[in-house]
């Protein structure tokens, strides 16, 4: 179990002894204090520990990327290349948990021997075609589907793992201000707020079903359906951060977005100052306030299609000069991502961009991703009509610890 899991867990049960103190008891003043001065050192500790890790994890991904790799990272990519999906799959078919290496490689991530490593489902680097004896035949690299591309990480949100059970995220959301005192005077006590942010397991799923007459005709179409079904959840996690998810009964399985999440500041842009330069900055401007954003250049902003189309295609005169809205607020210091499928249109209630605050950006959103998925080969449903399904189930949830740091801009 990581520090920062294990800090968590004892500040919750801080809290709940705190929560517990009788305020009519004769050393309730002593205790709470005792309790509260343990709980803010703990804090201290936690924050300390989400930066180490957080530091560790951006230091493996830069050895890997210069492949200087450590001896157990070594041996952990020697292992992974000798796992197989299609153990997994036997093994699921079979009823039985993983075995051989699948099991060594599971063990290494912590998953139960009975979970599937969603890792293993990243695509692979390349696709090679099918050699066939009739040339003429001979099948093309496999192209995929291509989704829309991701866009969280340009908001400063974090999708982190977590480990099994329900996850919680601590933040600190009121406390004391500083003042001169005079000589003899007191420092008044101040009053502390302290938020946990609670995320539970959600489920998600992909699936997709293909004929086994199709799978002998075409090599390698298993292998592209899972790649898909990767693929799907990545674009779907990233899409539901923005737009939220409605799920089915129960509501337990929602997802709420930003479009509506709340205490996120929102700033309207009417449908006459949209097609206005310094209207359309002033409205990011707005949202530097000096503790989220110190200037333009602390703004992650991620455009809807729209308001990008509406920025770039429309000239307004500066004086003597003419340019695009988007040459202008270029030039302003202010720059942006684009991101499909959230937004095309720009009229009234529409939304222009998503903006994520940078200071202090660090875990004010959170995408948790429960550490394994569970993928489903299934040959026996529609086995009368030839058909085998595929389906890949997943545990997330989508929070905003400090909703403060996050804005919206609006048509209106």
């Amino acid at each position: 179990m990581r520090k920062s899991v294990k800090l968590q867990l004892r500040m919750s049960e801080l809290r709940s002894e705190i929560n517990k103190i009788d305020p009519a008891a004769t050393d309730a003043a002593e205790k709470r204090a005792r309790l509260m001065s343990e709980l803010e050192g703990i804090e201290v500790e936690f924050r300390q520990a989400v930066e180490a890790e957080e530091a560790e994890i951006e230091q493996r991904e830069q050895r890997q990327a210069e492949g200087e790799l450590t001896q157990e990272e070594r041996e952990l990519r020697e292992l992974r290349g000798r796992v197989t999906v299609g153990n997994y799959l036997s093994a699921a078919l079979e009823m039985r948990a993983a075995a051989g290496a699948e099991a060594e490689y599971n063990q290494a991530h912590n998953i139960g021997l009975d979970r599937f490593p969603l890792e293993l489902l990243a695509p692979e680097p390349e696709q090679r075609a099918t050699t066939e004896v009739d040339s003429a035949a001979m099948q093309q690299p496999w192209l995929d589907r291509l989704f829309a591309q991701t866009a969280i990480a340009r908001l400063g949100i974090t999708m982190r793992s977590v480990s099994p059970g329900v996850a919680s995220f601590p933040v600190t959301t009121a406390g004391a201000s500083a003042a001169q005192r005079g000589k003899t005077e007191a420092t008044p006590d101040a009053a502390w707020t302290v938020g946990v942010t609670e995320m539970k397991p959600k489920r998600n799923a992909v699936r997709c079903v293909f004929s086994t007459e199709d799978a002998s005709r075409l090599p390698g179409l298993e292998q592209a359906l899972r790649r898909d079904l990767a693929m799907a959840l990545t674009e779907g996690v990233d899409r539901a951060v923005f737009i939220g998810d409605d799920g089915a009964t129960p509501d337990a399985a929602d997802i709420t977005g930003l479009t509506t999440a709340a205490n996120v500041a929102e700033t309207p842009l009417t449908q006459g100052n949209k097609v206005k330069g310094p209207e359309t900055l002033t409205a990011f401007t707005g949202l530097v306030d000096g503790v989220h954003a110190a200037g333009l250049g602390d703004l992650n902003v991620v455009a809807a299609i729209g308001a990008y189309r509406l920025w770039e295609g429309t000239i307004f005169n500066m004086g003597a000069d003419s340019m695009t809205i988007g040459a202008f607020l270029r030039t302003a210091g202010l720059s942006w991502s684009t991101r499909g499928e959230i937004e095309t249109a720009t009229t009234a209630n529409k939304f222009a961009a998503f903006i994520g605050r940078r200071l202090g950006i660090t875990g004010a959103g959170v995408a948790a991703m429960w550490e394994a998925g569970q993928l489903i080969r299934d040959p026996y449903s529609g086995a009368a009509k030839g058909e085998v399904a595929l389906t890949l189930n997943y545990l997330w949830d989508f929070a905003l610890p400090r909703p403060s740091s996050f804005a919206r801009v609006k048509f209106t």
